[in-house]
């Protein structure tokens, strides 16, 4: 197949410095690390657009079945496609100066010194944005936060399974993409490296991967959004009495940590990501917002995630880094962390990239930009730890892409896009006189969109 083609360029020299080999270089880096992006409904069109432009991508309808008798004649039904509109709102890049002494290396010193890191550093952050959706899902959730071990690893699954064949998703084309810690839970699973049990002559448990496991193809990734329980901002406490699976209303609860409504709340056995939508008293008390999933055994440890404040004030539709502080010291949110606002109406993000202030402020980049005002001292709270693996067809969730508009070429900047198995990226260089370099930005502009909630399933783990 031709990289080439659909090249959209500046005439250049034939150096090392060209943005046309950059761009392709680059895109084909960037598709061999991507992961989630990979298997997602992808649109893709050559026609140059800007941020903020909203395009339509595609779900179809589904048909219903009808009978006939010997005489009548059948009837049609319209073949429906609706149109779900994605706002391109996401513009990723990765920007780097390279200095005059390293500006005649050949173009393979190159890639392995700038534009291999910088092409993953932009797969990593698109797998971030789309395995962070798994909020989305919310209402399709199997398995318990931190909590999958060898022995229950297969039953999570299935639950999964179990959860996409009552929503009638699709049984072809399913995936499941774990984070590190669940995949060591289900490599520790004999039945899943069993080579005679899988018929694959060893090769899951030579490469420690999974493969096709109970009607998904399963993969690891590092950007399943994660938290460990470890350097947490956690206060602790107990659930006093027994609760049984089904049990709502208020709980007794002690802690010598003043609880707030909104805060996460995550209980040993229960393992599901409550949080605290009631109190009685301060800390006499708890209820929250779903009923138990599984038994609470009496005096069952919890741990309270601390809510955090935010500084500054941010407007809907915002999409760089928002500032938060009263964070216990060196207890800041991480990579990878549920963040979620407000406390009646909640909104509810993953944490994609984080920029450390001080000991007790961050600025954390959220998975999308943002879709309620934000007040100064709005309270956050970041989410429970454990693994929000993925469960879903392709049609759950659509990564849109197109071409980023070429700068002029009388402004000095040298710049290309290239396109290849539906993605667009830009790569602009310039000299900068001041650093003694050549400024050099790889950028893509995308959006995603959630297309049908019945196609995916979080498996907590």
């Amino acid at each position: 197949m031709n990289l080439f083609r659909n090249l959209i360029c500046f005439v250049n020299d034939n150096d090392p410095m060209v943005p046309e080999i950059w761009a392709q270089e680059s895109l084909a880096i960037l598709e061999e690390n991507m992961v989630a992006a990979r298997l997602v409904h992808r649109d893709f069109s050559p026609l140059v657009a800007q941020f903020g432009d909203v395009v339509n991508t595609r779900r179809p309808s589904e048909f219903t079945t009808k009978r006939k008798t010997a005489t009548d004649s059948v009837v049609n039904q319209d073949a429906i496609v609706t149109n779900v509109p994605v706002a391109l709102n996401q513009h990723v890049y990765v920007s780097f100066t390279i200095k005059d002494s390293e500006a005649s290396l050949a173009m393979q010193d190159l890639v392995d010194m700038y534009m291999q890191p910088a092409a993953m550093q932009l797969a990593r952050s698109v797998d971030r944005i789309l395995l962070g959706q798994a909020h989305k899902f919310w209402a399709n959730k199997v398995g318990r936060l931190a909590e999958m071990t060898s022995s229950n690893a297969k039953d999570f699954v299935l639950d999964a399974r179990e959860k996409m064949n009552v929503n009638k998703a699709y049984p072809n084309g399913r995936n499941l993409i774990l984070s590190p810690n669940s995949e060591t839970a289900m490599l520790k699973t004999e039945l899943f490296i069993a080579a005679q049990q899988r018929g694959d002559s060893g090769v899951a448990l030579e490469d420690a991967r999974l493969g096709r496991i109970l009607g998904f193809d399963t993969y690891m990734d590092q950007n399943v959004p994660y938290r460990a329980l470890t350097g947490a901002d956690v206060a602790t406490g107990n659930h006093t009495s027994g609760a049984a699976i089904g049990d709502t209303g208020n709980h007794a609860f002690t802690s010598s940590y003043t609880v707030k409504v909104g805060e996460y709340v995550w209980i040993t056995g229960e393992g599901q990501p409550h949080r605290i939508t009631a109190l009685t008293g301060t800390t006499t008390g708890i209820t929250l917002n779903e009923p138990y999933r599984n038994v609470v055994a009496p005096n069952a440890v919890a741990q309270i995630y601390k809510a955090a404040k935010v500084e500054g004030a941010y407007a809907a539709g915002y999409q760089k880094g928002i500032t938060l502080n009263t964070i216990t010291s060196s207890l800041l949110p991480v990579v990878g962390q549920v963040l979620s606002f407000g406390t009646t109406t909640r909104s509810t993000y993953t944490i994609i990239e984080i920029d450390a202030v001080s000991a007790t402020s961050v600025i954390v980049w959220l998975d999308r930009p943002l879709t309620v005002l934000l007040s100064d001292a709005d309270w956050a709270f970041p989410g429970p730890h454990g693994s929000w693996n993925l469960a879903f067809h392709k049609d759950a969730l659509a990564l849109v892409t197109r071409p980023l508009a070429l700068p002029s070429q009388a402004l000095g900047v040298r710049a290309a896009v290239g396109s290849y198995n539906d993605l667009a990226m830009r790569v602009a260089m310039q000299y900068n006189i001041a650093s003694q370099g050549t400024v050099v930005t790889l950028d893509m502009l995308c959006g995603v969109a959630l297309l049908d909630a019945n196609l995916g399933c979080i498996m907590l783990g």
